[in-house]
């Protein structure tokens, strides 16, 4: 994947994809991971698409706060 951008800021796993649980967070609160970067069994369009809504919903609660 695509993230020497971020490996000195956020937790990567052994083969270089960001940690990220299916909320989309990473280990910077309001930093969220999406698509083929982030660490998941299934690296597709609609699951990419899928994350991007997720870490939308989670922003949104985020900025509630």
């Amino acid at each position: 994947p695509a993230t020497n951008l971020v490996k000195e800021q956020l937790t990567l796993d052994s083969a270089g994809y960001i940690m990220a649980g299916e909320d989309t967070k990473t280990s910077i609160p309001g930093v969220y991971a999406i698509g083929d970067v982030r660490t998941k069994q299934l690296r597709q369009i609609v699951t990419a698409v899928a994350d991007g809504a997720v870490a939308v919903h989670m922003a949104e609660m985020e900025l509630e706060k």
